[in-house]
């Protein structure tokens, strides 16, 4: 499928992304990566802050502030006006007014504003990709809507019947519209491709039907459901309000949904709803083709990135497994490590047929600049003489990201050491840990140690240079709108998203509430 050269990328910002523990890429020698020219990265930068600063997508806010509200005001309208607002909005799809939308409006712009100010900001990211995918078919714009309907602008929705991501794709439809769902890939939870096929389906219906009301309800419960009601209802040329006595319930509310949410969308200045977030970031991304089957893991260390960026850019991966093989695969990177990919793509495919372990990475450069302007792929390790093997029996309330804090290693080395599949652990379970052989009796010594005491480590370890780490200490955050594990991992280095999930006791797909406190180390 045809990727264009750049693209916003997108992910839901108010998810906890489910990803492994941060970690430093596959064991081997030292690697000497080559750097991409900087001239081209210096143009990869200026279009970059040209696009976000793009008037088109980025709320103003002043705009807002003009309108004269008081931040508490929760303005109302009459009926006649809602009307005249529905019939202003220059669209082909028939938006009607009767109680049963204005129910669904005094919904969105009352009881749920809270709701919509987070999808606002979402929409700042996602609306133009969908704007664009329906311009480039002809069809309504309005149509981006059914997405905020659907999943909240939720990439990582999953509904309890299984429809799955920003569309709410079920198996069978996403398989029928060409997409990828197998032990490696699920193309339901790609933005871009879920859209592609959202809005193919929704043309199929419109082709069937020459009805967008017709077509929308469908997209809910399936063309069988809306034929069995045109048959109900006399057969004909039937609208979707001369059939809806005869359609699913939730279906007669869909619909209604629907024009409610468009009008809360296009009007919401007008009921003093805010973005919950007046930012905008462009991201430019792209794709390179993978021919060989490989890990993230091994992957990471030779374009930049961790294993969780690489899944935050690549959501429909569901292992840390890339398939490649007889059949390419794209994945999607951001600019600057798409630039590292060409670079070094052949010491990558080399590296897959004699494995070696790295402990660290090195840029080749000239030898006339300086070694501190280097920018390494992989954290830089001092090298451990010799090592040997403890024991720590897990207490109550322990979990990985607390214990490798102690030992000052990463959740990724404790499930590696000790072959888990999970950041599970039981109380009384037996870890093994690796450390630095002149360090053995301080660490042998922690399993004894109280809760308060092994916290105290946390604040005391050396690092391996052998300088005082800066001392840290946990707080608690309050989630903001727009953040998600991955952007306060980003903000607070001190933190991997496993440990967030680990000392927050957050689920895979749990939704981070606006509002709401976590515990961070900072």
């Amino acid at each position: 499928m045809h990727m264009p050269d750049m693209k916003v990328f997108v992910c839901c910002s108010l998810m906890a992304i489910a990803s492994v523990a941060w970690g430093n890429g596959p064991d081997s020698t030292s690697l000497e990566l080559s750097l991409p020219d900087e001239e081209v990265n210096r143009m990869d930068s200026l279009i970059e802050s040209w696009f976000s600063d793009n008037p088109a997508i980025r709320f103003a806010e002043e705009e807002y502030r003009s309108l004269g509200f008081a931040a508490t005001d929760t303005p109302r309208y009459n009926p006649d006006e809602i009307t005249r607002r529905l019939d202003a909005i220059e669209t082909p799809i028939p938006l009607t007014y009767n109680s049963t939308v204005q129910s669904f409006i005094d919904l969105y712009t009352e009881r749920r504003r809270s709701k919509v100010s987070e999808m606002l900001t979402l929409g700042q990211f996602y609306f133009p990709m969908i704007e664009e995918e329906l311009d480039r078919r002809g069809l309504p714009m309005e149509l981006k809507y059914v997405a905020v309907i659907e999943s909240a602008l939720n990439t990582h929705a999953v509904s309890k019947a299984g429809a799955t991501g920003l569309w709410q794709l079920m198996y069978g439809t996403g398989k029928l519209l060409g997409l990828r769902i197998d032990s490696y890939v699920d193309e339901r939870r790609d933005p871009y491709l879920a859209t592609e096929a959202g809005i193919e389906y929704l043309s199929r219906m419109y082709d069937i039907y020459g009805d967008w009301l017709l077509s929308i309800a469908a997209y809910n419960c399936g063309p069988g459901n809306v034929n069995k009601a045109l048959r109900k209802a006399g057969g004909g040329n039937k609208t979707f309000w001369d059939i809806w006595a005869y359609l699913p319930r939730e279906t007669r509310s869909y619909v209604p949904i629907f024009i409610a949410a468009t009008y809360t969308f296009e009007y919401h200045r007008e009921h003093n709803i805010l973005p919950a977030e007046f930012t905008y970031h462009y991201d430019m991304v792209d794709t390179v083709m993978v021919t060989r089957k490989m890990t993230l893991d091994q992957i990471g260390p030779y374009v930049g990135m961790t294993v969780d960026e690489l899944k935050y850019y690549n959501p429909c991966l569901k292992t840390n497994t890339v398939p490649g093989g007889n059949t390419p695969y794209s994945l999607r990177l951001p600019n600057e490590a798409v630039a590292m990919w060409i670079t070094n793509e052949e010491q990558l495919y080399a590296s897959l047929e004699t494995p070696v372990k790295q402990e660290t990475a090195t840029v080749s450069r000239s030898e006339k600049e300086p070694v501190a302007a280097v920018t390494t792929a992989v954290a830089e390790k001092k090298e451990v003489a010799s090592t040997v093997t403890v024991s720590y029996v897990v207490k109550k309330n322990d979990n990985l990201g607390y214990i490798s804090q102690w030992f000052n290693c990463s959740v990724s080395d404790l499930k590696k050491w000790n072959h888990l599949s999970s950041t599970k652990i039981m109380p009384g379970q037996k870890l093994k840990i690796v450390v630095p052989a002149d360090q053995q009796e301080h660490y042998a010594s922690v399993t004894h140690m109280s809760f308060s005491d092994k916290q105290k480590l946390s604040d005391m370890q050396m690092v391996q240079s052998g300088e005082q780490k800066k001392e840290s200490e946990v707080v608690y955050y309050t989630i903001k709108p727009g953040d998600s594990l991955w952007s306060i991992s980003k903000k607070y280095p001190e933190n991997t998203i496993a440990t967030l999930q680990e000392m927050n006791q957050i689920g895979q797909n749990e939704t981070l509430k606006v509002g709401s406190k976590i515990k961070i180390v900072k």
